[in-house]
């Protein structure tokens, strides 16, 4: 596994985030390996936020039924910026790579999953990093996960939205 800095989100004020979930959040950043799927409290994740021409790139998340940023779980040997160009890469075709002013997430967000039977998965935590990407080569995603780019004023999500107040507007070309 490829370390993480854990100093590189000492900017965020989780506070807030964590505090419905606490005890929870912190064994599984506790946990020998906070990625790992295994640990049924839940696990650090890692998403990307990728902007081009004023739109952002969403996911329709099949699961959830709502628009997401691409993301998913960080598999072993990889840090979490690698994770989140994988997974934007396999559910959109975009090939991305670090927008280069942003080396560490631009947010954090801590939410629960709910079970799902189909999966045989209980209710968990997700801990997830949210990286800006920019795309260099578009393919045909590898998933069949609808997704779409949304004008600035049309994103829903409140997550998203706080992302991108965090940006200054020449991260946001």
């Amino acid at each position: 596994m490829k370390s993480f800095d854990t100093n590189a989100t000492l900017n965020f004020d989780i506070s807030k985030l964590v505090a419905p979930f606490a005890d929870r959040v912190y064994s599984i950043l506790n946990y020998q390996n906070p990625f790992k799927r295994s640990n049924k409290l839940g696990h650090i994740t890692a998403s990307g936020l990728v902007i081009r021409d004023d739109k952002v790139l969403l996911i329709f998340h099949p699961y959830l039924k709502s628009w997401f940023q691409p993301g998913g779980h960080i598999d072993d040997g990889e840090s979490p910026i690698e994770a989140a160009i994988r997974e934007v890469y396999e559910e959109t075709g975009c090939a991305c790579v670090m927008n280069s002013a942003d080396k560490v997430p631009i947010d954090i967000d801590i939410h629960e999953i709910p079970a799902n039977p189909k999966k045989d998965e209980a209710a968990h935590l997700h801990i997830d990093l949210l990286y800006r990407l920019r795309v260099v080569r578009e393919d045909k995603s590898k998933e069949d996960i609808t997704c779409k780019w949304f004008s600035f004023d049309q994103v829903q999500s409140a997550r998203i939205k706080r992302a991108l107040t965090k940006l200054s507007p020449q991260r946001l070309k």
